[in-house]
């Protein structure tokens, strides 16, 4: 037998783990950062107050935003921004019901400014009753303490 050390180093082996921390490191900055942009578009919106606190953070849900009123004609309208985009209610029921056939667990989560007439969030609740949601959230802000 013979155990002497060879010479030759030829066979040793070397893993650069370089390229492999550098795909990890782009990879956790590509989520961190699309994470970070999905969310509450940029509108102001002054919401109703209630006492009762309950978050709802919906995987499936579908934001409607109205934001504040404007005077046309004597009668109080609202805008209605849906991901970003302002629509009309037509298009607003277009996209609910494209929405609702993919995922039948839709919840249509409304955000009005308090500001808005309450027929403006009527409106949107009976577009997603005609589609057939059943759940519709109205979101508020906390009542401060007196």
């Amino acid at each position: 037998m013979n155990f002497r050390p060879t010479k030759n180093k030829q066979n040793s082996v070397f893993v650069d783990f370089t390229p492999i921390v550098d795909t990890v490191f782009n990879l956790i900055i590509f989520f961190a950062l699309s994470l970070n942009f999905i969310g509450m578009p940029a509108l102001k919106l002054k919401l109703p107050q209630a006492s009762t606190k309950e978050g709802v953070k919906e995987k499936n849900e579908f934001r409607v935003f109205i934001t504040k009123a404007y005077q046309k004609d004597g009668y109080t309208f609202g805008n209605f921004v849906v991901e970003n985009k302002q629509l009309s209610l037509e298009d607003i029921e277009m996209a609910v019901y494209q929405r609702f056939v993919n995922n039948k667990d839709l919840v249509v989560i409304i955000q009005a400014d308090e500001s808005v007439s309450q027929g403006e969030v009527v409106k949107i609740m009976d577009i997603a009753k005609k589609v057939g949601i059943e759940k519709i959230a109205i979101a508020t802000r906390p009542k401060k303490n007196e």
